[in-house]
């Protein structure tokens, strides 16, 4: 009896021993696990970030947001000033006034909430090479064109339809006009058939109950021409 009570205490001190062992493994082993997956997260949420950026945000605020039309958002003085939740803010809600539109879909935005999210690590990634951008809300000058010895400025173009197209438009209706969240607009689809006055009416006051707004107040009368001109450019091929 006491040879074999002997020999299950030995057994369980060995089971005792390999626990203890296996746990303190774990506790050396558990935060460099724990730390690869944050980083490989956040890197896989920059990743996304940096694709939504260029299909959403990038006709406005340059291919690596440095500036077009809208803000350069790779500058030193505006990613130094700004919060990650004001970054998050600003895409989720837009700016009222501006052609800067609520992009979450909480506020008839094309974005989820992780998409919001991604888009706020990728630009705050973006800050550690910034560029020095005292200027950043200006938009980018036209041009200088420089002819023998005089040197003249490009007046500024008419509004860019496809350019406002591509930032507003393109993330519900495709960029090729071809659907998605939103209807389709191709020519192939019943919008090709409507007249200019509803599809105008259809852009600047929304579509109730649906996840279209209205664009009138956030984009000029002549913006809102120049998207529905290009709408009908590609739908003629």
């Amino acid at each position: 009896m006491d040879e074999s009570t002997n020999k299950w205490m030995l057994w369980g001190v060995g089971l005792l021993v390999i626990l203890v062992l296996a746990f303190l493994a774990y506790r050396l082993v558990e935060p460099s696990r724990r730390a690869e997956a944050k980083a490989q997260h956040i890197a896989d949420l920059i990743a996304t970030g940096d694709e939504l950026f260029v299909q959403n945000c990038a006709a406005c605020h340059g291919q690596d947001a440095t500036g077009g039309i809208g803000p350069a958002l790779n500058s030193k003085q505006f990613l130094g000033s700004v919060s990650d939740e004001q970054i998050r803010s600003l895409i989720s809600v837009g700016i009222p006034g501006t052609q800067m539109s609520a992009y979450l879909q909480d506020f008839n935005g094309p974005f989820t909430l992780e998409q919001v999210n991604a888009l706020s690590y990728y630009l705050r990634s973006l800050e550690e090479d910034a560029p020095d951008r005292a200027d950043w809300r200006e938009p980018l000058a036209a041009p200088p064109v420089t002819g023998g010895s005089t040197t003249t400025t490009v007046a500024p173009a008419g509004p860019d339809g496809e350019a406002i197209y591509a930032a507003k438009c393109a993330a519900c209706h495709g960029g090729n006009l071809e659907g998605g969240v939103g209807m389709a607009l191709d020519a192939n689809s019943p919008a090709a058939g409507d007249p200019d006055e509803e599809l105008l009416g259809i852009i600047e006051n929304g579509v109730a109950g649906t996840a279209m707004p209205g664009w009138s107040g956030k984009l000029s009368d002549e913006e809102i021409k120049a998207v529905l001109d290009y709408i009908r450019t590609v739908q003629k091929g």
